[in-house]
């Protein structure tokens, strides 16, 4: 559901708004100094929050950060926490990396959505004139 003004204050969603669970992972560019956060998945829950939450949960409990290559049969190193705010946070580690994975999870309400718009076409009275002559 696209919703084009974002609630006020105090709204509530509508009832056919489904929650989303958002993974958002740490991306380190190979043989890079730098990194960044990286939208990977937004989900739409069937259900309520509670059913987001949950859904979350699991995740958090089992998914592996697309920068963690696990031999088959193994099973990573994984230290999960819980934030404040509610969502999760994962360390994913395995002996050949060097460095931990980091991932985060969050049950999020999708308020706003934009459509792309191109720019207007240019005028047209100095089109073409750029390396013309006289």
């Amino acid at each position: 559901m696209i919703n084009d003004t974002p609630p006020a204050i105090g709204d509530t969603p509508p009832a056919d708004a489904a929650p989303y669970v958002i993974l958002v992972e740490e991306v380190i560019p190979f043989g890079a100094d730098d990194h960044h956060w990286q939208l990977m998945d937004a989900v739409p829950v069937d259900g309520d929050r509670a059913a987001a939450e949950d859904r979350a949960r699991t995740l958090a409990l089992e998914h592996v950060p697309m920068d963690v290559h696990v031999r088959h049969g193994a099973t990573p190193a994984r230290n999960v926490y819980r934030t404040p705010d509610g969502s999760w946070l994962l360390e994913v580690t395995v002996p050949t990396a060097l460095a931990p994975a980091l991932a985060r999870i969050t049950v999020a309400e999708h308020v706003h959505a934009q459509e792309y718009v191109p720019p207007p076409e240019p005028s047209s009275t100095r089109k073409g004139r750029l390396f013309r002559r006289g």
